[in-house]
């Protein structure tokens, strides 16, 4: 549909565009208090490397693990890339309540190996419990990953949490996002309803004229049927002959003139005869 029509049946139906306007602000209305303000939890965890390492003669050597961090950030990424597949996904979709999601990505703000969590619940105890869940999984992968390499507990890499929100901060993302949605549908089928209203009451007050003429051939009926009881149809039968006649060719109007005059001369002498 082109925007002109559709403008120019916007304005010739104005009152039904008012009464979408209200129905809209009331949908997103009821949306809002339907969906309500969700809760956000937020948690990071720093990936740092052993604090002891084994040397080739079989002697160890006691570091600062904090100094050579840049060294487990591949380890970070793969604790990631675990805590990210489905079957973790699908372990919190069973435990928590729907509409609950989380986020789990590497922090690119700074260059130490860091896992940033991001949670987000319908309420704050459960955003609160749902962060704890993530956050105990990162020890647990690297244990994993660890496992058959026969290493101690000194030599491997390890984990600490830095920050995690004990009160989660409530925000409106969710209900925003969901009035928006709200009001777009309400008010694009409500535009395009008002459309096809204005289009069958146009259509009602200007007929059509082709389907007056239909209706007025429906009334005369069906056309005469051709008389062949004498088993002789009229498109069988020769054509007569039409006879020839004479065609009358005007006078010119001279001759007329003459004509006139001669008639006028005999009927005066005509009454001088009858006069004497």
């Amino acid at each position: 549909m082109e925007m002109s029509v559709l403008w120019g049946s916007l304005r010739r139906r104005w009152y039904l565009v008012l009464a979408l306007v209200v129905l809209t602000l009331g949908a997103m209305f009821v949306v809002t208090q339907r969906v309500g303000p969700t809760y956000e939890a937020t948690g990071t965890v720093l990936v740092y490397p052993p604090s002891q390492s084994s040397m080739p003669d079989g002697s160890s050597t006691q570091e600062n693990p904090y100094l050579t961090l840049s060294g487990v950030n591949q380890a970070r990424d793969v604790v990631v890339r675990a805590l990210t597949s489905k079957k973790v996904s699908d372990e919190f979709g069973e435990t928590f309540p729907v509409g609950t999601t989380f986020e789990i990505v590497p922090d690119y703000t700074n260059s130490a190996p860091i896992i940033l969590f991001t949670v987000e619940a319908s309420s704050p105890r459960v955003a609160t419990d749902a962060l704890d869940s993530l956050v105990s999984l990162v020890p647990v992968e690297l244990s994993n990953l660890q496992s058959d390499l026969d290493l101690p507990e000194a030599e491997r890499v390890a984990s600490t949490v830095l920050t995690q929100d004990e009160k989660p901060q409530p925000t409106n993302k969710s209900m925003i996002r969901s009035a928006i949605l709200a009001g777009a549908g309400v008010g694009g089928a409500g535009l395009m309803l008002i459309a096809l209203i204005d289009s069958l009451l146009l259509g009602r007050r200007s007929p059509d004229p082709a389907g007056a003429t239909d209706h007025d051939e429906a009334a005369a009926g069906p056309p005469p049927a051709d008389d062949d009881r004498d088993g002789t149809d009229e498109d069988d039968v020769a054509p007569q002959p039409t006879p020839l006649r004479p065609v009358a060719t005007s006078r010119p109007p001279a001759e007329r003139t003459v004509t006139t005059r001669l008639v006028r001369r005999r009927r005066r002498g005509a009454e001088r005869d009858e006069a004497s």
